[in-house]
């Protein structure tokens, strides 16, 4: 009878064992003395909008404005060929006739010897409005053109939440003046 008392008490031990042990050696979380909130990001710091005021004084922030307003908003299919924002723009500005017509090519340094094919360009009609020109290659018709105010590419830009991007755009942007 003691054996089998024993027995069962054996029994007995080695199913409470089994019962308790997974409980022991489960994966408890690691605790630390701090709680632990997620951290915030600190937030990105924002350009501040662009302004007329801004363009009035300085003419590659200017120019920066005409070209990235002619890339993603004129809807000119040409002026995709100056969309490269890494390699920059080479603005040559010609004065003809009273008036100055800026020609505008891919690449900030840019060789004579690659300029092959008629650019886009763009004019001031007056004070506050640019005509945007682009010729269609291989055609005899017309250039398409398109007309925006200064204003108008001010706020788009601004809508854009790209002011940033234009005011980082004159890094890469040279200027040719011919007389």
């Amino acid at each position: 009878m003691k054996k089998i008392i024993s027995l069962a008490l054996l029994l007995l031990l080695i199913g409470a064992g089994l019962l308790v042990v997974p409980h022991l050696t489960a994966a408890q979380p690691a605790r630390t003395d701090t709680t632990t909130t997620a951290k915030k990001q600190p937030k990105k710091p924002t350009a501040p909008k662009l302004t007329l005021n801004d363009l009035a004084h300085s003419k590659s922030l200017t120019y920066s404005s005409i070209i990235y307003f002619a890339i993603k908003h004129s809807k000119l299919q040409r002026w995709q060929e100056v969309s490269d924002f890494k390699l920059g723009w080479q603005v040559e500005r010609y004065h003809r006739n009273g008036q100055n017509k800026y020609l505008v090519w891919p690449d900030q340094h840019i060789q004579d010897s690659a300029k092959n094919l008629a650019p886009n360009w763009f004019r001031f009609k007056d004070s506050q409005h640019v005509l945007y020109d682009s010729m269609i290659v291989h055609s005899f018709r017309k250039d398409q053109t398109k007309t925006a105010s200064l204003t108008e590419i001010v706020k788009q830009i601004n809508a854009d939440h790209a002011a940033a991007k234009v005011r980082a755009m004159p890094q890469r942007l040279s200027i040719v003046t011919h007389k």
